[in-house]
Protein backbone atom coordinates (compact mmCIF):
# COMPACT_ATOMS: atom_id res chain seq x y z
CA UNK A 1 0.00 0.00 0.00
CA UNK A 2 1.51 3.70 -0.68
CA UNK A 3 1.99 5.22 2.48
CA UNK A 4 -0.13 8.44 1.36
CA UNK A 5 -2.77 6.60 1.18
CA UNK A 6 -2.53 4.57 4.37
CA UNK A 7 -2.05 8.00 5.98
CA UNK A 8 -5.11 9.41 4.39
CA UNK A 9 -7.05 6.69 5.80
CA UNK A 10 -5.66 6.59 9.24
CA UNK A 11 -6.53 9.95 9.11
CA UNK A 12 -10.19 9.58 8.28
CA UNK A 13 -9.95 6.61 11.11
CA UNK A 14 -9.29 8.81 13.51
CA UNK A 15 -11.53 11.03 12.88
CA UNK A 16 -14.67 8.15 12.81
CA UNK A 17 -16.81 7.59 15.97
CA UNK A 18 -14.77 4.07 17.05
CA UNK A 19 -11.91 4.87 15.63
CA UNK A 20 -9.74 2.63 16.84
CA UNK A 21 -11.73 -0.15 16.69
CA UNK A 22 -12.15 0.27 13.18
CA UNK A 23 -8.68 0.69 12.45
CA UNK A 24 -7.87 -2.72 14.31
CA UNK A 25 -10.68 -4.23 11.74
CA UNK A 26 -8.44 -2.95 9.14
CA UNK A 27 -5.60 -4.01 10.15
CA UNK A 28 -6.75 -7.73 11.07
CA UNK A 29 -9.12 -8.18 8.16
CA UNK A 30 -7.86 -6.49 5.25
CA UNK A 31 -3.94 -5.26 5.38
CA UNK A 32 -3.97 -8.87 7.42
CA UNK A 33 -1.24 -7.42 9.88
CA UNK A 34 -2.43 -8.76 12.55
CA UNK A 35 -2.12 -11.25 14.61
CA UNK A 36 1.79 -10.80 14.24
CA UNK A 37 4.07 -12.10 12.10
CA UNK A 38 6.20 -15.11 12.71
CA UNK A 39 9.14 -12.52 12.34
CA UNK A 40 7.32 -9.86 14.00
CA UNK A 41 6.55 -12.05 17.11
CA UNK A 42 10.30 -12.98 17.45
CA UNK A 43 11.34 -9.44 17.29
CA UNK A 44 9.11 -8.76 20.04
CA UNK A 45 10.59 -11.35 22.24
CA UNK A 46 13.87 -10.04 21.25
CA UNK A 47 13.01 -6.76 22.70
CA UNK A 48 12.30 -7.79 26.12
CA UNK A 49 15.19 -9.77 26.35
CA UNK A 50 16.98 -6.62 25.67
CA UNK A 51 15.19 -5.25 28.08
CA UNK A 52 16.06 -7.77 30.91
CA UNK A 53 19.47 -8.11 30.19
CA UNK A 54 20.06 -3.95 30.17
CA UNK A 55 17.87 -4.03 33.26
CA UNK A 56 19.77 -7.07 34.79
CA UNK A 57 23.24 -5.40 34.43
CA UNK A 58 21.92 -2.45 36.54
CA UNK A 59 19.29 -2.69 38.73
CA UNK A 60 20.39 -4.02 42.03
CA UNK A 61 18.26 -6.59 42.91
CA UNK A 62 16.52 -9.79 41.75
CA UNK A 63 14.36 -9.13 38.82
CA UNK A 64 11.84 -11.81 40.13
CA UNK A 65 11.12 -9.44 43.26
CA UNK A 66 10.80 -6.37 41.18
CA UNK A 67 7.89 -4.87 40.13
CA UNK A 68 8.08 -3.94 36.65
CA UNK A 69 5.88 -1.05 34.59
CA UNK A 70 4.78 -0.80 31.35
CA UNK A 71 2.96 2.23 29.45
CA UNK A 72 1.50 1.60 26.14
CA UNK A 73 1.49 -2.19 26.25
CA UNK A 74 -0.91 -2.89 22.97
CA UNK A 75 -2.86 -5.01 21.85
CA UNK A 76 -0.99 -8.49 21.73
CA UNK A 77 1.55 -7.94 25.61
CA UNK A 78 3.83 -10.11 23.76
CA UNK A 79 6.58 -7.91 25.75
CA UNK A 80 4.61 -8.27 29.27
CA UNK A 81 4.04 -12.35 28.44
CA UNK A 82 8.04 -12.34 27.38
CA UNK A 83 9.37 -11.05 30.73
CA UNK A 84 6.97 -12.89 32.52
CA UNK A 85 9.02 -15.73 30.40
CA UNK A 86 12.01 -14.17 31.57
CA UNK A 87 11.26 -14.75 35.19
CA UNK A 88 9.43 -11.21 36.10
CA UNK A 89 6.92 -11.86 38.46
CA UNK A 90 5.23 -8.83 38.57
CA UNK A 91 4.36 -6.68 36.07
CA UNK A 92 1.38 -3.40 35.84
CA UNK A 93 0.77 -2.27 32.32
CA UNK A 94 -1.14 0.90 31.61
CA UNK A 95 -3.18 2.20 28.13
CA UNK A 96 -4.04 5.16 27.34
CA UNK A 97 -6.94 3.31 25.95
CA UNK A 98 -8.63 0.00 26.52
CA UNK A 99 -6.48 -1.84 23.57
CA UNK A 100 -6.10 -5.56 24.66
CA UNK A 101 -7.60 -7.87 23.04
CA UNK A 102 -7.50 -11.42 23.55
CA UNK A 103 -7.37 -13.13 20.62
CA UNK A 104 -4.16 -12.02 19.86
CA UNK A 105 -2.88 -12.46 23.16
CA UNK A 106 -3.88 -16.26 22.91
CA UNK A 107 -2.39 -16.25 19.87
CA UNK A 108 1.07 -14.47 21.68
CA UNK A 109 0.58 -17.34 24.00
CA UNK A 110 0.39 -20.32 20.91
CA UNK A 111 3.72 -18.44 19.57
CA UNK A 112 5.57 -18.45 22.61
CA UNK A 113 5.43 -22.74 22.38
CA UNK A 114 7.97 -23.03 19.64
CA UNK A 115 10.17 -19.64 21.04
CA UNK A 116 13.92 -21.58 21.54
CA UNK A 117 15.45 -19.65 23.73
CA UNK A 118 17.84 -20.98 26.81
CA UNK A 119 17.11 -17.72 28.82
CA UNK A 120 13.27 -18.20 28.94
CA UNK A 121 12.59 -19.76 32.77
CA UNK A 122 9.37 -20.78 31.60
CA UNK A 123 6.55 -20.16 29.38
CA UNK A 124 3.14 -18.79 29.06
CA UNK A 125 0.73 -21.52 28.33
CA UNK A 126 -2.69 -20.78 29.94
CA UNK A 127 -4.93 -18.96 27.48
CA UNK A 128 -7.18 -15.77 28.34
CA UNK A 129 -11.20 -15.94 27.97
CA UNK A 130 -13.11 -12.60 28.45
CA UNK A 131 -12.49 -12.28 31.69
CA UNK A 132 -9.01 -10.95 30.60
CA UNK A 133 -7.47 -8.65 32.90
CA UNK A 134 -8.43 -10.83 35.82
CA UNK A 135 -7.20 -14.06 34.61
CA UNK A 136 -3.72 -12.25 33.22
CA UNK A 137 -3.13 -11.16 37.15
CA UNK A 138 -4.26 -14.66 38.28
CA UNK A 139 -1.61 -16.32 35.31
CA UNK A 140 0.94 -14.05 34.65
CA UNK A 141 1.32 -11.53 37.54
CA UNK A 142 0.04 -9.09 35.08
CA UNK A 143 -1.92 -5.46 36.18
CA UNK A 144 -4.06 -4.52 33.30
CA UNK A 145 -4.99 -0.44 33.88
CA UNK A 146 -6.63 1.19 30.99
CA UNK A 147 -7.76 3.52 30.62
CA UNK A 148 -5.06 5.27 32.25
CA UNK A 149 -2.87 8.69 31.72
CA UNK A 150 0.17 8.21 31.53
CA UNK A 151 1.11 11.13 32.37
CA UNK A 152 -1.06 11.18 35.65
CA UNK A 153 -1.43 7.25 36.28
CA UNK A 154 -2.67 7.55 40.06
CA UNK A 155 -0.53 4.96 40.89
CA UNK A 156 1.21 5.51 44.45
CA UNK A 157 4.99 6.77 44.28
CA UNK A 158 8.11 4.64 44.58
CA UNK A 159 6.07 1.45 43.90
CA UNK A 160 7.88 0.79 40.86
CA UNK A 161 11.31 -1.16 40.54
CA UNK A 162 11.91 -0.97 36.64
CA UNK A 163 10.08 0.92 33.85
CA UNK A 164 10.31 -0.40 30.16
CA UNK A 165 8.75 0.68 26.81
CA UNK A 166 9.05 -0.32 23.51
CA UNK A 167 8.01 1.60 20.72
CA UNK A 168 6.21 3.88 22.12
CA UNK A 169 7.98 6.83 23.37
CA UNK A 170 7.60 7.67 19.68
CA UNK A 171 4.15 8.16 19.10
CA UNK A 172 3.90 10.56 21.92
CA UNK A 173 3.95 14.61 21.29
CA UNK A 174 7.41 16.17 23.13
CA UNK A 175 5.04 18.30 25.16
CA UNK A 176 2.78 15.36 26.80
CA UNK A 177 6.17 13.19 26.67
CA UNK A 178 8.25 15.54 29.26
CA UNK A 179 5.12 14.89 31.63
CA UNK A 180 5.17 11.24 31.29
CA UNK A 181 8.83 11.03 32.15
CA UNK A 182 8.45 13.44 34.90
CA UNK A 183 5.51 10.53 36.19
CA UNK A 184 7.72 7.74 35.07
CA UNK A 185 10.51 9.57 37.29
CA UNK A 186 7.45 9.87 40.74
CA UNK A 187 6.66 5.76 40.34
CA UNK A 188 10.15 4.65 40.33
CA UNK A 189 12.20 3.89 43.26
CA UNK A 190 15.22 5.38 44.48
CA UNK A 191 17.99 3.62 42.34
CA UNK A 192 15.04 2.34 39.55
CA UNK A 193 15.80 1.54 36.13
CA UNK A 194 14.02 2.17 32.63
CA UNK A 195 14.63 0.62 29.64
CA UNK A 196 13.78 2.26 26.73
CA UNK A 197 13.38 0.66 23.12
CA UNK A 198 12.85 3.50 20.61
CA UNK A 199 11.92 3.21 16.58
CA UNK A 200 13.19 6.37 14.98
CA UNK A 201 12.28 5.22 11.60
CA UNK A 202 9.21 6.73 9.70
CA UNK A 203 6.57 4.06 10.67
CA UNK A 204 4.99 4.14 7.05
CA UNK A 205 8.16 2.49 5.71
CA UNK A 206 6.75 -0.46 7.10
CA UNK A 207 3.90 -0.50 4.96
CA UNK A 208 5.98 1.25 1.64
CA UNK A 209 8.53 -0.39 0.39
CA UNK A 210 9.00 2.53 -2.43
CA UNK A 211 9.96 4.82 0.82
CA UNK A 212 12.69 4.70 3.45
CA UNK A 213 12.82 5.19 7.24
CA UNK A 214 14.21 8.61 7.01
CA UNK A 215 11.06 9.40 4.41
CA UNK A 216 9.32 11.69 7.15
CA UNK A 217 12.32 13.99 7.54
CA UNK A 218 11.43 15.67 3.83
CA UNK A 219 8.88 17.40 5.65
CA UNK A 220 7.82 20.69 7.54
CA UNK A 221 5.62 20.48 10.49
CA UNK A 222 2.74 21.98 8.55
CA UNK A 223 2.81 19.19 5.61
CA UNK A 224 3.09 16.56 7.89
CA UNK A 225 0.24 17.36 9.73
CA UNK A 226 -1.42 16.23 7.00
CA UNK A 227 -0.41 12.91 7.24
CA UNK A 228 0.14 12.39 10.77
CA UNK A 229 -3.29 10.69 12.35
CA UNK A 230 -3.76 10.19 15.57
CA UNK A 231 -4.07 6.40 15.51
CA UNK A 232 -0.15 6.93 13.67
CA UNK A 233 1.14 9.67 15.28
CA UNK A 234 4.97 9.91 15.36
CA UNK A 235 6.81 12.65 16.74
CA UNK A 236 9.88 12.55 14.78
CA UNK A 237 12.23 13.44 17.91
CA UNK A 238 15.84 12.15 17.13
CA UNK A 239 18.13 10.56 19.55
CA UNK A 240 19.85 13.36 21.22
CA UNK A 241 15.74 14.66 22.08
CA UNK A 242 15.30 11.80 24.15
CA UNK A 243 19.00 11.66 26.18
CA UNK A 244 17.62 15.87 26.67
CA UNK A 245 14.16 14.72 27.72
CA UNK A 246 15.26 12.00 30.27
CA UNK A 247 18.10 13.94 32.32
CA UNK A 248 15.90 17.24 32.59
CA UNK A 249 13.09 14.89 33.94
CA UNK A 250 16.31 14.16 36.57
CA UNK A 251 17.84 10.58 35.55
CA UNK A 252 20.77 9.44 34.76
CA UNK A 253 21.74 8.06 31.56
CA UNK A 254 23.49 4.70 32.58
CA UNK A 255 23.73 3.22 29.04
CA UNK A 256 22.69 3.58 25.02
CA UNK A 257 22.47 1.45 22.38
CA UNK A 258 22.07 3.13 18.55
CA UNK A 259 21.19 0.89 15.85
CA UNK A 260 20.81 1.85 11.78
CA UNK A 261 24.25 3.25 11.17
CA UNK A 262 25.69 2.33 7.95
CA UNK A 263 27.41 3.97 4.77
CA UNK A 264 23.94 3.21 3.31
CA UNK A 265 21.89 4.76 5.12
CA UNK A 266 23.71 7.77 5.09
CA UNK A 267 24.04 7.98 1.26
CA UNK A 268 20.18 7.78 1.97
CA UNK A 269 19.88 11.04 3.62
CA UNK A 270 22.37 12.61 2.00
CA UNK A 271 20.00 12.23 -1.58
CA UNK A 272 16.95 12.95 0.24
CA UNK A 273 16.72 16.65 1.12
CA UNK A 274 16.43 16.83 4.62
CA UNK A 275 13.97 19.67 5.89
CA UNK A 276 15.83 22.86 7.56
CA UNK A 277 13.89 22.39 10.79
CA UNK A 278 16.10 19.36 11.26
CA UNK A 279 19.31 20.96 10.01
CA UNK A 280 20.48 21.16 13.66
CA UNK A 281 21.00 17.54 14.13
CA UNK A 282 24.27 16.00 12.96
CA UNK A 283 24.60 13.20 10.11
CA UNK A 284 25.11 11.05 13.08
CA UNK A 285 22.31 11.86 14.82
CA UNK A 286 19.74 11.90 11.88
CA UNK A 287 21.02 8.46 10.78
CA UNK A 288 20.17 6.67 14.19
CA UNK A 289 17.05 4.15 13.24
CA UNK A 290 16.29 2.41 16.66
CA UNK A 291 17.94 2.84 20.31
CA UNK A 292 17.85 1.14 23.45
CA UNK A 293 18.25 3.82 26.47
CA UNK A 294 19.26 2.46 29.64
CA UNK A 295 18.43 5.01 32.55
CA UNK A 296 18.24 4.99 36.31
CA UNK A 297 16.52 7.32 39.35
CA UNK A 298 19.43 7.75 41.55
CA UNK A 299 20.02 6.78 44.55
CA UNK A 300 19.64 10.41 46.17
CA UNK A 301 16.92 12.10 44.71
CA UNK A 302 15.63 15.93 45.12
CA UNK A 303 13.06 17.93 43.44
CA UNK A 304 10.77 16.10 41.38
CA UNK A 305 9.58 13.15 44.01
Amino acid sequence: MNWKWKAFLQLALSAAPGGEHANYFFQKHVTRTLPISEAGFADQVHYAQEHIDAISRHYQGPITQATFYEFGAGWDLIIPLALYAFGVEKQILADVRSLLRPSLTNDAIEKFQTVASCKLSRKPERRLSDATPAQLKTFYGIEYLAPVDPKQTGLESSSIDCITSTSTLEHIPQSELKLVLEECYRLLRAGGVMSFVIDYGDHYSYFDPGISAYNYLKYSDTAWAFFNSVLHYQNRLRHPDYLDLLKSAGFEIVAEQRYGDSLANRKIIEALGIQERFDRYSVDDLVVGSALIVSRKPETVTGLD
